[in-house]
C-alpha cells in the first residue's frame, strides 16, 4: 500500500471498483427495450385500439386501449416482489436474465398477435394476457439494471450512473416513439392497420435475445460477492435492518415516486393524449415527442452527475416544486392545437423531468442495505408506479374527455408534485456514502 493510503481509498481506486463497459451496456440494454415497449404501445394506442378494441367512438377505443397499458402495470408489484427476491437471494445477474427473457418474449408475441377481425374477442385477451406477463418481467427490469450498477460504481460516481440508466428509459421511449414516427410517416395508414403496426414488437424479440447473451456473460456485482463472501455472512439478527430503517424507507420511496411517475408517464405518453383530446394528427403528436425525448437524453444524465456534487435531494426537490409551479401553463401550451405549442410544452416537462430523475435511481439504491436491497427498491418503486404512473395516461384522457377541460389533468398532477415533495424533505441523502 502506498504511505498515506487508506485501505479504503485504495479500495476505490483500484481497476476492479471501476464499472466495465460490457456491464453498463447489459444494464441497460434491458431497460431500453423495456421501454421501448411499452413507448411503441404507447405511440401506437390509436392504431391498437382500432384493431383490438374497435368502437364507433375513437375515444372509447382510447380509452379502452390506454386501459390495457395500464393493465401491464397491475402486475409490476408482483413481478418487483417475486424477481426482487430473487435478485437477492440467487444473485443480480440470474434476475436480469429471466426479466430480459419475459421481456422479450412477451414483446415478440404481441408483434404476431391476431386482430380483432380474425378472431373476435380472444385478440384483445390475448393481448391484455401478454401485457401482464410483460409487466411481471418489468416490475424488476429498470430497478434490477439501476441496484446491478449502481452497486459496481464508487462513490462519488453512483449518481453518473444513475443518470445513465434513467437516460436509458427515456432513450427506450425515444427509440421506440421515433421507430412508429417512422412507420406512421412512411407508410400509409391502411399498411399501418395490416401489417406496419407489427414491426416495432418483432424488433423488441431480436434485440432481448442479444441483450440475454451479453447479461448471461457478466459477474456479479461487487457489494453483492462482498456480502456473501464467508466472513461477511448475514448475523442471525441481520433481520433488524429491514424492519428498523428498510421499512420507513420503502413508504418513503413509494411516496415520492408518486407525482415522480405521473410526470414521467404522462410525459411519454403525450402522443396519445394529443391525438385523442385535441386533434392533433399523430404524426406530429410523435414527432414534437420524438424532439422533447432527445432533449431529454443528455440532461439526465447531466443531473445525476450533478448529483454526485451537490447531494440528490437538492435537484429532485426543486424540479418537483417548479413542477407545480408550471403545469397549469405547460397544459395550457400543449393542448393550443398548434406543434409549436405541444413542443414548447413537452420541452419544458423534460427538462425539469431530467433533474428530477437523474439522482432518483442512486438516492432509492442508497437507501437499502444490500442484503435487501433488489426487493426492497423493486417493491416500493413499482407499487408506486403501477398506481400512478401505469394509470396517468388513462386518468389524464379521462379527467379531460368527462370534463370537458383540456387541461383538467395540469390539477391532479399538480397534487402529485406536492405530495412527492412532502415525501422527499423526510429522505435522507447518503450520496457522499459508501452503500451499506
Amino acid at each position: 500500500m502506498e504511505p498515506g493510503t487508506s485501505a479504503r481509498q485504495q479500495e476505490r481506486t483500484a481497476p476492479e471498483r471501476r464499472v466495465p463497459g460490457k456491464v453498463t451496456g447489459a444494464a441497460v440494454l434491458g431497460t431500453v427495450l423495456e421501454w421501448y415497449d411499452f413507448a411503441v404501445y404507447a405511440a401506437m394506442a390509436s392504431v391498437i385500439g382500432r384493431l383490438f378494441f374497435p368502437s364507433d367512438d375513437p375515444t372509447v377505443s382510447l380509452l379502452v386501449t390506454l386501459g390495457s397499458y395500464a393493465v401491464g402495470f397491475v402486475c409490476r408489484p408482483l413481478g418487483a416482489i417475486v424477481l426482487g427476491r430473487l435478485g437477492d437471494r440467487a444473485g443480480r445477474r440470474s434476475m436480469l436474465a429471466l426479466t430480459m427473457v419475459i421481456v422479450g418474449a412477451s414483446s415478440a408475441l404481441i408483434g404476431l398477435l391476431p386482430t380483432y377481425d380474425s378472431v373476435g374477442v380472444l385478440a384483445p385477451a390475448l393481448l391484455v394476457a401478454l401485457r401482464m406477463v410483460q409487466g411481471l418481467a418489468v416490475g424488476a427490469e429498470w430497478t434490477g439494471g439501476a441496484t446491478f450498477l449502481i452497486e459496481y460504481a464508487r462513490t462519488g460516481r453512483r449518481g453518473l450512473y444513475s443518470g445513465i440508466v434513467q437516460a436509458s428509459t427515456v432513450t427506450g421511449f425515444l427509440l421506440g416513439t421515433g421507430v412508429a414516427t417512422a412507420i406512421v410517416r412512411g407508410v400509409p395508414e391502411q399498411t399501418v392497420d395490416a401489417w406496419g403496426w407489427r414491426v416495432p414488437f418483432l424488433v423488441g424479440g431480436v434485440v432481448a435475445a442479444i441483450g440475454l447473451f451479453v447479461r448471461l456473460k457478466l459477474d456479479e456485482s461487487p457489494a453483492y460477492r462482498e456480502l456473501h463472501e464467508p466472513a461477511r455472512s448475514p448475523s442471525p439478527g441481520a433481520d433488524d435492518a429491514w424492519r428498523t430503517t428498510a421499512r420507513r424507507n420503502w413508504l418513503l420511496v413509494l411516496g415520492t415516486v408518486f407525482g415522480v411517475t405521473l410526470y414521467g408517464y404522462t410525459a411519454t405518453s403525450f402522443p396519445a393524449f394529443l391525438t385523442g383530446i385535441d386533434a392533433l394528427p399523430l404524426a406530429d403528436a410523435l414527432t414534437t415527442n420524438v424532439v422533447a425525448l432527445l432533449i431529454e437524453v443528455p440532461l439526465i444524465i447531466a443531473a445525476g452527475a450533478w448529483s454526485d456534487r451537490v447531494g440528490r435531494k437538492k435537484p429532485m426537490m426543486g424540479a418537483m416544486a417548479l413542477f407545480a409551479l408550471s403545469t397549469y401553463p405547460v397544459f395550457m401550451l400543449v393542448t393550443n392545437g398548434t406543434i409549436a405549442g405541444a413542443l414548447i410544452g413537452q420541452v419544458v416537462f423534460v427538462v425539469l423531468f431530467a433533474m428530477v430523475s437523474g439522482p432518483m435511481a442512486a438516492m432509492f439504491v442508497e437507501l437499502f442495505p444490500t442484503r435487501v436491497r433488489s426487493t426492497a427498491f423493486s417493491s416500493s418503486y413499482n407499487i408506486g408506479v403501477a398506481v400512478f404512473g401505469g394509470t396517468a395516461p388513462f386518468v389524464n384522457t379521462f379527467l379531460a374527455t368527462s370534463t370537458g377541460v383540456d387541461v383538467a389533468p395540469a390539477f391532479y398532477l399538480i397534487f402529485g408534485a406536492l405530495v412527492s415533495l412532502a415525501f422527499l424533505s423526510r429522505l435522507r441523502d447518503h450520496h457522499d456514502q459508501e452503500l451499506r
